[in-house]
């Protein structure tokens, strides 16, 4: 067991360092054309950025507190948020088993059993990513694709649109989404759990997951217009290429938190109006900003140990 899952992190690093290889060779083979790009930053569009990603942030916090009052709990949105981005350092780490033990042991911190938060977590899935792919099919499927990439968009559509129409069977039939998660807890050697959640609360759910994505592609938009002075891409676009790409990440499970993949996925993306130099230069700096806010994020989830 210990063996695989170290041949897992191997190859999880390995895939990352590969695609940020290639991505950092087109920047480096295309410098001069870097260097004559017209880089400047744009500080109101910059701080647009970073608020959408604030909020954002909280917006995800409140979305895991509102699946827990389908299960009874109710935790204030400080705890909420600590608990969901001090877990969500798991991410970086091969594998989602790392952040599902963090999300356990914080969780109990707030009171909240170990069976019950196992079944939030995979109901953050449930609800998170059918929502993204949703947005993703509204934002995205109207653009037209480059030749190379028609392919593989029609694919992964097709898997978008089969996720999502199996997430409103189960939203639809809440007794099957029941019968899912006793399935999943069963297999992590937990108690049977009951889930009776009401329309309302389901709603609210899938309603704050959708702000949630939206506003994470608001950010992305504001950041590239800070960078670029006159970006030939729509928001719809801009967000739809970020939702897309986060979530294709994240899904590739080897991955240590969609390092590489998603930066790829962008890249691919990008490239068609930006070219490929400017595209990569862009996902790669936004990984590392992404990288800082979730270090900053993590910091001030553990300043609230201070609040009561």
């Amino acid at each position: 067991m210990m063996k695989t899952k170290t041949i897992k992190q191997i190859a999880g690093w390995l895939l990352a360092a590969v695609i940020i290889y290639f991505l950092a060779k087109t920047i480096h083979n295309n410098w001069a054309e870097l260097k004559n790009w017209d880089w400047r930053i744009d500080w109101l569009d910059a701080v647009l950025a970073v608020l959408f990603l604030a909020a954002a942030y909280i917006t995800a916090s409140q979305g895991w507190r509102t699946i827990l009052h389908g299960f009874g709990h109710h935790v204030k949105l400080h705890e909420s948020f600590r608990v969901v981005y001090l877990a969500n350092l798991g991410r970086y780490i091969p594998g989602k088993v790392w952040q599902v033990i963090g999300m356990v042991g914080l969780a109990r911190e707030v009171n909240v059993p170990a069976k019950t938060s196992l079944a939030s977590f995979a109901l953050v899935q449930a609800y998170a990513l059918p929502a993204s792919f949703l947005l993703v099919l509204m934002l995205l499927g109207g653009f037209d694709m480059p030749a190379s990439l028609v392919v593989y968009s029609n694919i992964v559509y097709i898997f978008m649109a089969v996720v999502f129409l199996l997430f409103l069977i189960l939203f639809i039939w809440p007794a099957g989404l029941d019968w899912a998660l006793n399935k999943i807890l069963k297999l992590f050697r937990q108690e049977s759990i009951s889930y009776k959640p009401s329309f309302q609360n389901r709603i609210a759910i899938f309603i704050w997951y959708i702000i949630t994505w939206l506003l994470f592609g608001f950010s992305f938009h504001f950041f590239l217009k800070a960078l670029i002075a006159q970006p030939p891409l729509s928001a719809s676009f801009t967000t739809g290429a970020y939702i897309a790409a986060y979530n294709l990440g994240y899904i590739a499970i080897i991955s240590p938190g969609g390092l590489g993949v998603r930066e790829g996925v962008m890249t691919l993306l990008l490239a068609g109006s930006l070219g490929q130099p400017i595209a990569a230069s862009i996902a790669l700096i936004h990984r590392v900003l992404i990288t800082i806010a979730e270090a900053v994020m993590s910091l001030l989830a553990l300043l609230t140990y201070k609040l009561k």
